[in-house]
């Protein structure tokens, strides 16, 4: 018993050890969003209310409604995101919204709240916040959100719009931006002086980009010249009475000074178009890395289907390409990167989403089923085959196609909506080199009824057979051998156990050799006790 429980105790001893080192080398944040936080003076973290995240891996919550008594915060479909990290571990792209919200009991409201990180520089340096606030409130009053404007919350507070701050004390996260920052200059809600109130934040450990400056405006001068003066031709024609003026016309306009001519023309400029969410984008942003493959090995018949009405789909677009092929086509990874996501979607059928080391996010649709490869958070290579085509899903009823998209990290504040037309990248992508096919795996989790999720995978079991399995020397088979080779073994297998079935089971051999162990047993155990009594 002693040796049993110093055993235990080792292995319960070991399992800490192990877990500890796992939460040691756990991958610090890099990025944080949510919408509303809290920082009192000298605070070594913030207080967050509502739906926040703060992640070195692709997160996401959401809350329909959020109450706090305490600070008077009322939120409603809220929602935050982050991408994570990216490239030598620099802030991706993060999402925070909500619907109406009220902020210390109507001391700050409106009727909407948009701030999406917007990463600029592959170093993760020189993001910005874009924000949108519209039917802001202050103390009950309309108030147009200015970026950089700066206005006062009663005697206590000073609110500052598209603020940004540095807090070194909330280190890693120090660098903070937000749609609304207010100071409190009194205490007040029972928060203390100096504390910060933010907004609609997201946080990085990288610095922003410089915060816009206070916006000044000017009023041009309304003055008009007065009217030119006319002078008469002089003639050698006797002195008259001079004539009289002309009257001005009663409802002469006075011409407009040309300063304001300027403004009016500089206001009619048309503003650069900004992406629209639900809509397909124009826009084909760089993925900041190269070397990436064509995902289906061997090639596809394909065409740019991106933008296509589709009824069965969030926003009535196609989201990506579709690339035809047999079924059982290996589908390979078009970078290195993880892996997540991996399972079943009533549209997209089997499929799973690929992260590149730059945080450029890629979707895999309709397989047929998976690779040892395809796990989450499983890191792959470039070339690795993580499963096969198939028409899975709502292409059940379509010939075999992989469905992809391409999702690059400048637009993943859009969510789904920031899929870009994969078209230019597929034609400039290489088809793999030398691909190492892997066979299938059993499919994760409970396979639904329908829409070809276990039609599609015994289809794939004859293209691909599973392997054997362990080996009677406790080794499994990396790669079974062919169909053609398993036919014969398998039938023989068959048949054998037929064989047993019909004949009864395997006879009465085993029972006479399991008699006369035992009675080998009961000889020995009489015999030492006779030797112990001697």
């Amino acid at each position: 018993m002693t040796r049993v429980a110093a055993a235990l105790l080792a292995l319960v001893a070991t399992l800490v050890a192990s877990a500890v080192a796992r939460a040691d080398t756990a991958p610090a944040p890099c990025v944080a969003a949510g919408l509303v936080a809290i920082v009192q003076p000298n605070a070594t973290a913030a207080v967050t209310l509502g739906p926040a995240v703060s992640a070195a891996t692709k997160q996401g919550t959401a809350a329909p409604t959020f109450h706090d008594a305490q600070y008077g915060v009322d939120l409603t479909t809220a929602a935050a995101g982050a991408a994570g990290c990216v490239a030598a571990g620099a802030p991706g792209g993060t999402h925070a919204a909500a619907a109406a919200w009220t902020v210390l009991s109507g001391a700050l409201r409106g009727s909407a709240l948009t701030a999406d990180l917007v990463p600029a520089d592959g170093d993760g340096s020189g993001w910005h916040l874009r924000t949108k606030l519209p039917g802001l409130e202050i103390d009950g009053t309309a108030t147009e959100a200015v970026a950089g404007a700066t206005a006062p919350v009663g005697d206590w507070g000073e609110l500052t719009v598209d603020g940004q701050v540095d807090l070194p004390r909330l280190a890693p996260l120090r660098h903070w931006a937000a749609a609304l920052s207010l100071r409190l200059v009194k205490a007040h809600a029972g928060l203390p002086a100096g504390t910060l109130l933010l907004v609609g934040y997201a946080a990085a450990n990288r610095a922003p980009a410089p915060p816009p400056k206070p916006v000044t405006t000017t009023t041009a001068p309304t003055t008009t010249a007065p009217p030119p003066t006319t002078t008469q031709a002089t003639t050698t024609a006797p002195a008259a009475t001079p004539p009289k003026p002309k009257p001005r016309p009663k409802h002469a306009k006075p011409k407009p000074h040309k300063h304001l001519k300027a403004r009016t023309k500089a206001k009619r400029k048309p503003k650069p178009k900004r992406p629209r969410v639900g809509e397909p984008l124009a826009t084909v942003p760089p993925l900041q890395v190269s070397g990436d493959v064509f995902p289906v090995a061997g090639g596809a018949d394909w065409g740019d289907t991106y933008g296509g009405a589709r009824s069965d789909v969030a926003g009535g677009w196609h989201h990506g390409d579709d690339l035809f092929a047999p079924l059982g086509t290996p589908v390979v990874a078009v970078a290195d990167g993880t892996v997540f996501a991996v399972g079943w979607n009533e549209v997209g059928g089997w499929r799973l989403w690929l992260r590149d080391d730059a945080g450029n996010s890629f979707y895999y649709a309709h397989l047929s089923g998976y690779t040892r490869l395809a796990r989450d958070n499983g890191e792959v290579r470039r070339g690795d085959v993580l499963g096969f085509v198939g028409n899975t899903g709502d292409a059940f009823t379509t010939d075999s196609h992989l469905h992809f998209e391409v999702h690059p990290n400048a637009t993943l504040y859009l969510g789904y909506d920031g899929a870009v037309d994969p078209t230019s990248y597929l034609r400039s992508w290489p088809l793999p080199g030398r691909v190492h096919v892997l066979p299938p795996v059993r499919l994760p989790g409970v396979a639904p009824t329908g829409f070809g999720a276990l039609a599609d995978f015994r289809k794939l079991l004859a293209v691909h057979p599973m392997p054997k399995p362990k080996t009677p020397a406790g080794d499994e088979e990396d790669e079974p051998p062919s169909a053609s080779a398993q036919r014969p073994a398998q039938a023989a297998l068959v048949g054998a156990r037929a064989d047993r079935a019909a004949s009864g089971g395997d006879g009465p051999l085993p029972v006479v050799f399991a008699i006369v162990l035992l009675a080998c047993g009961f000889g020995a155990v009489a015999h030492a006790a006779r030797v112990g009594r001697t």
